[in-house]
């Protein structure tokens, strides 16, 4: 999954702008302010790659915690990383019956606090799910649960950081969908 480069650019433009030291000064001085980043939420709803995310937020109504003051760190599965899971598991998913089993896989991508790519290092934390979320890093390269990686990193949010994956990880709770109603 890659970014269009006008959307990278409006991502990391705040971030940027805020580098020039002439920006640095002014901010100190209180002469300027940085432009207003937007919420995990917002970030998602906007995003061509985020789809079936936000689509599976809302049916899980946890849409208020990407709103959230949090802060947060989401594990963002791509619609190409929900499009891996087998068509008949994500469609039983989004089912009003599975509601809680869709919210806890998906409370399973998301960790309390900011925690950018540079702070991420071999350990495990513990998600918003109550499971705990392995993570390996290998040469600056980002994996978690040892086979979604981390395809895209920092993309700061007023509420928090996503860093983008290419799997949907699954938590043991869920047992690979298994028991998951069909109507």
């Amino acid at each position: 999954m890659k970014l269009t480069k006008t959307a990278l650019f409006l991502m990391f433009l705040p971030m940027a702008f805020a580098e020039q030291p002439e920006t640095k000064q002014k901010i100190a001085k209180g002469e300027m302010e940085l432009p207003e980043l937007g919420t995990i939420a917002k970030m998602v709803k906007d995003s061509q790659n985020f789809s079936i995310l936000k689509a599976a937020v809302e049916a899980a109504g946890i849409a208020e915690t990407f709103e959230g003051k949090g802060p947060f760190t989401v594990f963002a599965p791509t619609d190409e990383a929900f499009n891996k899971l087998d068509k008949e598991t994500l469609d039983a998913l989004m089912l009003p019956a599975n509601k809680e089993k869709l919210r806890s896989l998906l409370l399973y991508h998301v960790v309390a606090g900011t925690r950018p790519a540079a702070s991420l290092k071999d350990e495990k934390i513990t998600s918003m799910n109550g499971e705990d979320i392995e993570v390996d890093v290998d040469d600056g390269k980002v994996e978690i649960e040892d086979d979604a990686n981390v395809v895209n990193a920092d993309l700061m949010a007023s509420n928090g950081v996503i860093h983008v994956i290419d799997k949907v990880i699954v938590p043991e709770s869920l047992d690979g969908f298994e028991g998951l109603d069909e109507d």
